[in-house]
């Protein structure tokens, strides 16, 4: 079974409610809606253990349907003005991958630990991308979708497995 263990911590060593997101969530990732972006335009399964209400810090939550996926994505949509989000959101797109590790912090401490797994790289989408909003081609979750499952010239979508 292809399992990835997301482990959250803080420096202070609170365990409880991940604070500072408004929003926060785990997604298995097999295709996409080309038509939408953020979460909505992703197609997988969430992730029940780890989304706004339930995402705890000490708590190693397993990511174990990757033999059924290819792709989990760690989103935070921060906290606090908008004009500071872009750099306070987290980013998170893994894939399986035995032995390997991935760790990020957040901007305000918390550490994400991802064993068995590797980054997806994700290439920013260049200026009037698909003639798509500014909004729509510049989020990071429909730059991660077009990356990995390519742009449909019909506007359908694309799905993988």
């Amino acid at each position: 079974m292809h399992t990835i263990l997301l482990h959250v911590t803080h420096p202070e060593g609170t365990a409880g409610r991940i604070d500072g997101f408004r929003f926060l969530w785990a997604l298995y990732v097999n295709g996409y809606d080309s038509s939408r972006h953020c979460q909505p335009g992703l197609k997988g399964r969430r992730v029940a253990e780890f989304c706004t209400p339930t995402a705890l810090a000490g708590v190693t939550i397993r990511c174990d349907r990757m033999d059924r996926y290819p792709f989990i994505y760690v989103c935070g949509v921060a906290a606090g003005p908008i004009a500071e989000r872009g750099a306070r959101n987290l980013h998170l797109p893994l894939r399986h991958a035995p032995g390997e590790v991935v760790e990020q912090t957040t901007y305000n401490g918390y550490r994400f630990r991802a064993e068995h797994a590797a980054l997806v790289h994700v290439p920013e989408l260049p200026d009037n991308f698909g003639g798509l909003p500014r909004a729509h081609h510049r989020c990071r979750n429909f730059q991660f979708a077009v990356a990995m499952f390519g742009y449909p010239s019909t506007g359908s979508g694309a799905r993988v497995g």
